[in-house]
């Protein structure tokens, strides 16, 4: 229903800054171990997610050859980065300069969309 639709968003901002706090407290005192326990983590769901939605039927997946995934590789070494450059930047700042620098790269992002969609229709 649209309430349920509706209580989606306060319940993500709420996981999404009580996780951060708790990485917040923690991260300082054991960076490098966690952030592989994160990244661990984090893929871990990833596949498990992946594999639940190809069971469900939501996603067709065949065999990957070796030229789709080597196109994927610089994807996924930018999320790894993406990963890790977050932690040390969570560990270094306060909470509030992070979230301002990390939601302000969605509009970096948003906006140079624009521009190279612009661009290619031109």
């Amino acid at each position: 229903s649209n309430y349920d639709y509706f209580l989606m968003t306060p319940r993500f901002c709420f996981c999404f800054l009580v996780c951060s706090v708790c990485i917040k407290i923690h991260l300082p005192h054991s960076f490098p171990r966690v952030t592989c326990v994160f990244i661990r983590w984090q893929t871990l769901i990833g596949a498990v997610l992946l594999l639940l939605c190809v069971k469900l039927g939501w996603l067709e997946m065949s065999h990957i050859n070796r030229s789709a995934a080597l196109s994927w590789l610089p994807g996924s070494l930018l999320f790894v980065g993406n990963i890790y450059s977050g932690s040390r930047a969570l560990s270094r700042m306060d909470i509030p300069l992070f979230f301002t620098f990390q939601n302000s790269s969605h509009v970096v992002s948003y906006i140079i969309a624009r521009v190279v969609h612009r661009q290619v229709r031109k």
